[in-house]
């Protein structure tokens, strides 16, 4: 049988991956900083590629940055067989809603990264459901107020 050999290409894939899974959804200059020892072309092609095949998703911010994640995975199996609890996640900022031990009391969302260093969890290991958090909704409800709808728009444009 003869023995493959990873390309570069696959080696930056996988070292991308690595990033995402240890620390959550980042942004490019975020991944470029982690990985000094490529050039921001060479990360932008392995990017493009994981995101047309569904590897990775590519979100973009507000302004002209990226955010980078691995999508959500089947639920994952906990030590001892028992199912991990889920986790909201919210599509729209990225947060997390803390449900196990919340600061103060209050059931809250924030940061992945927090959330992931207050628990020693790995992105991966989380069983994620996607949701939007309060503050998007109020945000995506706004927007539906006061922008007309296409129809109305071509209406009144005539």
């Amino acid at each position: 049988m003869p023995t493959t050999w990873p390309t570069a290409q696959t080696l930056i894939e996988d070292a991308v991956i690595e990033i995402l899974l240890q620390s959550g959804p980042c942004t490019m200059d975020e991944v470029t900083a982690a990985l000094p020892h490529l050039n921001w072309s060479e990360l932008f092609s392995a990017v493009d590629d994981m995101s047309r095949d569904g590897r990775v998703v590519l979100r973009l911010l507000a302004g002209s940055g990226y955010q980078l994640s691995v999508p959500a995975a089947a639920p994952r199996i906990a030590a001892g067989g028992q199912r991990r609890p889920q986790v909201r996640f919210c599509g729209g900022c990225g947060y997390l809603r803390d449900e196990v031990q919340p600061d103060h009391g209050l059931v809250q969302w924030v940061e992945a990264r927090h959330y992931l260093k207050k628990y020693g969890v790995t992105w991966n290991e989380l069983d994620r459901h996607d949701t939007i958090c309060p503050a998007c909704a109020r945000v995506i409800a706004c927007g539906r107020r006061r922008l007309p709808s296409h129809a109305a728009a071509t209406t009144a444009a005539h």
